[in-house]
């Protein structure tokens, strides 16, 4: 049987230094996207695209990293990217 890592002070403060670095990469991409795309496309489409982008290419760089989100270390970033941009559709067109 493998034995599990116990985890030390600096693997807890890397994890939560990649959660709080991936968390500020979404919400800046988010941001930067939803304001290029808002030229060319309605606002309603250019957020869900914004969105979605931004999770796929936050997954992808953790990945690159080797630093996946605990829960969803098994998750394809471009999985990820498209169930973000349909849950923010969603949600959009629920809350009118």
């Amino acid at each position: 049987m493998a034995r599990k890592k116990r985890l030390t002070p600096a693997g807890i403060a890397l994890r939560i230094f990649f959660f709080v670095a991936g968390s500020l990469l979404v919400g800046c991409l988010t941001v930067f996207l939803n304001a290029e795309l808002g030229v060319y496309m309605p606002r309603h489409f250019a957020v869900s695209i914004a969105v979605g982008a931004a999770v796929a290419i936050t997954f992808w760089l953790l990945r690159l990293l080797k630093h996946p989100p605990l829960l969803l270390r098994e998750v394809s970033p471009l999985a990820a990217g498209i169930c973000a941009g349909l849950g923010v559709h969603i949600a959009r067109l629920w809350l009118r």
